[in-house]
C-alpha cells in the first residue's frame, strides 16, 4: 500500500515542482548563452540591454529562492491539507497506517528536494563558470583537481567527509519531519491552526539551534589545545558527531510526534 500512496503523491506533486525546476534550468541556459556572447559587454552602453539584464538577474535569483523555499513549504502544505483538513476524512479511512501516510509523503518530498538541490548547484556553477575568462575556464578543472589532490588522505579526513554526508542526509529528513511535527502540534489548537503551526515551527527551529550551539560551545570548552593538526581534527570530528547526534535525535522525535498525534489525537477541521 505504501507504493500506491507514493505513486499517488508523486502524480499529484510533479507538475508544480517539476515546472519550478524547468524554470531554473531555462533561465540558467539563457544566462550561460548570454554570458558567452557579447551582449553583457554592451549593457553599460545600452539602457534597454542594461534593463533587460537587470530583470533577468532578478528573475534568476527569484527562481532560485522559489525553488529552495517554495518546494519545502509546498510539501508542508500538502501534508496539512491531505491529513488535517476535510481531505483527511478520506485519507485516514484508507487501510493504511499513520507511518505509511507519513513516509509516502516524505519520500516524494525528499526526492524533489534532492532534484531541486542538484539543479540549483549545477545552475549556480554553470552561471558563474560562464562568467570566467577563456583562460580561467581552461585552467579551472586542472586547478580544482590539483587543489583536491592536496587534501591529506588520512583516516580522519575520510571520517570528516563521511560525517558531512551523513549530516546532510539526516538534515533533509529532519527538516521534513520538523515541519510535519509543527503542523501536527498546530492542529491541536482549536483556532488559528496554521498560525499555531508556524509558531511551533519557529519555536522548534530556535530550540534546535540553541541545543546545537550549546553543544558546540561545550565541545570547544573541553577542547584544551587545537594548535596541533591531530587535536584540531579531533575537535572537528567531535563537533560533527555532536551535530549528527543532535539532528538524528531531533529527527526521530519529530517523526514520532507526528505519528503519535495522528494516531491518538487526530482533530480534523
Amino acid at each position: 500500500m505504501l507504493k500506491k500512496l507514493f505513486v499517488h503523491e508523486w502524480k499529484d506533486c510533479w507538475r508544480l515542482v517539476g515546472l519550478m525546476n524547468l524554470i531554473v534550468i531555462g533561465l540558467t541556459l539563457i544566462g550561460t548563452v548570454v554570458m558567452q556572447s557579447d551582449t553583457w559587454s554592451f549593457a553599460s552602453e545600452n539602457a534597454v540591454i542594461r534593463l533587460t539584464m537587470t530583470l533577468y538577474v532578478m528573475a534568476y535569483i527569484a527562481s532560485i529562492a522559489a525553488l529552495s523555499l517554495v518546494t519545502v513549504f509546498f510539501f508542508y502544505n500538502r501534508f496539512y491539507k491531505n491529513l488535517y483538513t476535510d481531505q483527511g476524512y478520506l485519507m485516514h479511512t484508507l487501510p493504511v497506517t499513520q507511518h505509511e501516510l507519513i513516509w509516502s509523503k516524505t519520500f516524494v518530498a525528499l526526492i524533489w528536494q534532492l532534484i531541486g538541490g542538484l539543479v540549483m548547484v549545477i545552475s549556480i556553477f554553470s552561471f558563474f563558470f560562464s562568467m570566467l575568462d577563456p583562460a580561467d575556464k581552461k585552467n579551472f578543472w586542472s586547478d580544482m583537481f590539483e587543489g583536491l589532490s592536496e587534501i591529506p588522505r588520512t583516516p580522519s579526513v575520510a571520517v570528516v567527509i563521511i560525517l558531512f554526508v551523513l549530516i546532510a542526509i539526516v538534515s533533509m529528513f529532519m527538516n521534513v519531519f520538523m515541519g510535519y511535527a509543527a503542523i501536527s502540534i498546530g492542529q491541536l489548537f482549536k483556532k488559528q491552526r496554521l498560525l499555531g503551526a508556524i509558531g511551533i515551527y519557529i519555536g522548534l527551529y530556535m530550540l534546535l539551534q540553541m541545543v546545537s550551539s550549546y553543544s558546540m560551545v561545550f565541545v570547544n570548552f573541553i577542547s584544551i589545545d587545537t594548535y596541533s593538526y591531530e587535536k584540531m581534527m579531533q575537535t572537528i570530528l567531535t563537533l560533527l558527531l555532536v551535530v549528527l547526534l543532535v539532528e538524528a535525535a531531533a529527527t526521530i522525535a519529530f517523526y514520532f510526534i507526528s505519528a503519535h498525534i495522528m494516531k491518538n489525537q487526530l482533530n480534523l477541521e
